[in-house]
């Protein structure tokens, strides 16, 4: 339970947890859930996971914490933006009180992990929930060790000092199953056994002081973003984390061509931020203030050094471009 991957008890703080069927709480929400009727919204042009204001609206309140959820030992926000990644499932609830619930589905699970957020007239961010399976990591080829959906669990995020009562139009979203799920037998018919409230932690780094390796300069630390999850590590030129890598060489054949004869670093950390690329570039700009700066788009480097020797700081934006790595590596004074 103390792994830094485990949030349950190190990143966020579990304030309550009713083992009760949501049928149970129906009396405290009835005139809510009678002025809650979900609208279809037709498809815009992203998904909820991939429109850039909601991604950040996740992160802002979960920040970087791992969990048990849909996946085993996961950012719980990635796991949030999975269960509402389908484009044709999105519903929009309006409230008379001018807040609002925005929700979609895992399509590949035809909505038995779905998520929702909670509004206000301002359209900030309240709430987030998720209905989930409590999901373990797979060990070696097993599959993911779940609840079943007859004995699903919703979740609640709130923020810190938020009341438990606030997210109410919430509990009353998880009870109306999606079609597909609806339309099952009533014995295999999704059911909610247990709603947890977890309050967030969203300040809290996303790695630890642990994780950084050894040789690594302590004038650099500030160089390490605290909202970002750990990549990897090496040192000494092997590598440190990921820990099914550790012992191998820091370098690629492929990489040490491109590096040319640029000597191995002494140590270097990879972090990985779902941040805007712009906002990330901005930050190291002041972090890594006086250092030379090349590189564009999708690449950028800082270069500098201080009394423990020369260092450099890589920006890469990857792939489906949803993150950003940043390489802190380190060349200590001979």
């Amino acid at each position: 339970m103390n792994t830094p991957g485990n949030i349950t008890l190190r990143m966020l703080s579990l304030c309550a947890t009713l083992c009760l069927p949501l049928s149970s709480m129906a009396q405290a929400i009835s005139a809510e859930d009678a002025a809650t009727v979900p609208v279809s919204v037709p498809s815009p042009p992203l998904s909820l996971n991939e429109h850039p204001q909601i991604r950040a609206d996740v992160f802002r309140l979960l920040g970087y914490a791992r969990g048990d959820y849909t996946q085993g030992d996961t950012l719980i926000a990635l796991q949030v933006l999975d269960s509402m990644r389908s484009l044709h499932d999105i519903q929009r609830t309006m409230l008379p009180d001018g807040r609002s619930v925005l929700a979609s589905i895992n399509p590949s699970e035809h909505g038995a992990q779905r998520a929702a957020m909670l509004f206000d007239p301002q359209r900030k961010l309240l709430a987030l929930a998720l209905v989930n399976g409590h999901c373990q990591a797979a060990i070696g080829d097993a599959a993911p060790a779940c609840l079943p959906s007859t004995h699903a669990v919703l979740t609640l995020f709130l923020p810190p000092d938020a009341e438990d009562e606030m997210a109410a139009p919430l509990l009353v979203w998880a009870r109306q199953l999606p079609p597909m799920l609806a339309q099952a037998a009533p014995k295999q018919r999704q059911s909610i056994a247990v709603v947890e409230y977890i309050t967030t932690r969203p300040d809290q780094p996303g790695w630890e002081q642990r994780d950084v390796p050894p040789g690594f300069p302590p004038s650099l630390l500030h160089l390490l973003l605290p909202n970002a999850e750990l990549n990897s590590s090496a040192s000494g030129g092997k590598l440190i984390a990921p820990a099914g890598l550790a012992g191998l060489p820091m370098r690629t054949p492929t990489e040490a061509a491109e590096a040319g004869d640029e000597p191995m670093p002494d140590a270097s950390i990879t972090l990985r931020s779902y941040a805007d690329f712009h906002w990330v570039l901005n930050t190291y700009a002041k972090l890594a203030k006086g250092a030379q700066v090349k590189g564009h788009d999708d690449k950028v480097v800082f270069t500098g050094s201080d009394t423990s020797g020369r260092y450099t700081v890589t920006l890469r934006e990857q792939g489906k471009k949803d993150s950003v790595f940043i390489t802190v590596a380190s060349w200590r004074e001979k």
